[in-house]
Order: structure tokens, then sequence, then C-alpha cells
């Protein structure tokens, strides 16, 4: 058996050695054997491309290799080495859009960028609008994760917005959007006089003299009896002693309209400033709401732009394959 050093096993690698006795090509590594005319170039393309199309990527790889140590120019070897970086067997795959999250680019730009450079000058095109689909692809998924990213912060602006609008609807003394400016005025002046009722009838309550009300004589005037006479009698004393708890009352409580007038300008001021931090903060709500409506718009026209974007990215892998076929139709 005699060492041959310019074969080299597709499978392991390995120096193969020739057995002259069986003729053909004999692995001392892995054991495989080859006939002479495997390492004939039509060969070794066919056998590549059936370990290519059985997704053998590393036989694949290695009759790709032999090839192109033998011919560095061979189309088919360098764009199989193309298919094998991007991880395809076929090149029909490349317009795929599903493909290009899984490409391994720095791989691939490698290959394809060896491809440009090694190839005749025919075949040069092919490689280049090669690379071109494979750019889109990349820009494809770049800017998907991009629109994904925008559509995930516009969610979050739209579910900021309707808390900050539901909040600011909530404020009634505010003008919103369910609230007309002329009904939130009439609602304010409405509350304003009922609560204004509300402190005339609560202070008339609390100035209110307990002994106003006088004893009725009138059910012991008959006297027919002498026990109606005393009755009588007693009923004259508690009115009198009724009258002196009065004005002794009125003189300790000395309430006056002034009394009436005060309280109804603190209850004003109060309600003033409730009236006023409402609608402070109906202002500030609606300035956020103004904020984050123009963020969500500006994301809204990102979104639209990343959409264009992706389709014209689509369409230029489509056109690029459809150039690959046009260059090479037995591809198609």
């Amino acid at each position: 058996m005699e060492d041959v050093y310019k074969h080299i096993c597709p499978t392991c690698g390995g120096q193969l050695a020739v057995d002259i006795e069986r003729q053909m090509y004999v692995c001392p590594f892995c054991g495989g054997t080859f006939d002479y005319d495997y390492f004939r170039e039509e060969s070794v393309l066919d056998i590549a491309a059936q370990a290519l199309s059985n997704n053998e990527f590393t036989s694949a790889d290695r009759a790709y290799d032999f090839m192109l140590d033998k011919e560095p120019d061979n189309f088919e070897a360098l764009r199989g080495k193309a298919l094998i970086a991007m991880g395809i067997p076929k090149i029909e795959y490349i317009s795929h859009f599903d493909l290009y999250p899984k490409i391994n680019y720095e791989s691939a730009y490698k290959e394809i960028d060896r491809a440009i450079g090694s190839s005749k000058s025919q075949d040069r095109e092919y490689f280049t609008v090669m690379k071109d689909i494979v750019d889109a692809g990349n820009e494809y998924v770049s800017d998907r994760s991009l629109l994904e990213t925008e559509r995930d912060e516009r969610s979050k602006s739209l579910n900021d917005l309707y808390d900050f609008v539901k909040e600011r609807d909530t404020v009634f003394i505010y003008s919103s959007s369910r609230i007309r400016p002329k009904k939130a005025v009439i609602l304010t002046i409405f509350c304003y006089i009922f609560l204004c009722l509300m402190v005339f009838l609560g202070y008339k309550m609390i100035t209110r003299n307990p002994y106003s009300k006088a004893v009725d004589l009138s059910q012991y005037e008959t006297n027919q009896t002498f026990s109606d006479y005393l009755n009588y009698q007693r009923a004259l004393e508690r009115e009198e002693q009724r009258k002196i708890k009065y004005d002794i009352w009125e003189n300790n409580h000395n309430y006056s309209n002034r009394n009436l007038i005060s309280a109804l300008i603190v209850a004003t001021v109060i309600y003033a400033l409730i009236v006023f931090m409402l609608y402070m903060g109906g202002r500030y709500l609606d300035s956020e709401i103004s904020k984050i409506q123009a963020i969500a718009d500006e994301q809204t026209d990102k979104i639209r732009n990343f959409e264009d974007r992706i389709t014209e990215l689509k369409g230029r892998i489509k056109q690029g394959y459809k150039r690959l076929i046009e260059l090479h139709p037995i591809d198609e």
C-alpha cells in the first residue's frame, strides 16, 4: 500500500492511501474507501451536492474544500461552501424569510466574500447578488426586531394613555372629553350652590335656640276643675322658666349674620381651593396625555416606516433570488 498525499478523506480529513489490489483509495483513520473516480471533478461535485442535499454539511464541506484545492474558482464548490455557511441545502431556501434569523452572518459573509474574490468574472455577479440578498436578510432581521420592540413600546404607551384618560375623566370638575366646558361650569356652580345651602342649613341648626318652642297653654285655659287650674299654673311656671333659659342662651350665643357670612366665606374658599386643585390636576393629566399621545403617534410612524422597510427588504430578497435563477437557470 502506497501513501498518497494529494488526496484527503472527505469524511475525517485524513490522508488517503491507495490499495492497488482493490484499485481504490482507503482511509487508514476512519476505514472509508473511495473509487478512483471519486476524485474526478465531476464525481466530487456530485458527491458533495448529494451530501449537501441530505444536510450532511460536514461531508459536503470537505468535498468542496477538496475541489477548491484543485480548482479555486470552481463555481459549484464556491456556491456550495456559501450554502453550507448559511446552513441551507439548496439555493431556493435563500428566498425563505424565516431563514435569516438563523444565519451565522459572520460565517456567511466570509464564504460569500471568498466566492466573490475567487470566482470567474462571469460568475462574480451571481455571488454579488447573493451577498446583496444576505445583506437584505440581515437588515430584515434587525428591522423586524426593532419593529417588535417598537410595537411593545407603543402598546405600553397606549396603556399609559388609557390610564391617564380614565383618571382625568373621573375629575368631573375638569372639562374632559365626556364633559364639555359649558357643562363643567354649570356643574361647578350647581355644586357651589348646594354647598352654600348645606352650610346655611347647618348654620341654622347649630345656631337654633333649643328653648325656642313655647309651652302650649291653650289646653289649660278652661280651668273647669281645681286640677286643671294646678296644671295651668305649672305650665305657666314652665313657660316662665323656658323664657328665662331662652334669654340666657341668647345672651351666651350671640350669633349674627356676620357669622353666617364668615361660614359661607370659609366654605367658598375651601371649595375654590378644591376646584383649583382638581382643575390643575386635570391640566396636568391633560398635559401628560398630550405628551404620551405625541410619543404614541411618533411610535406609530416608526412602526409604519419599519413595516414599509420590511416590505421593501422582502421584495429585495425575492428580486435577488429571481436574478440568481436568471444567472443560473439550472438552479430553478
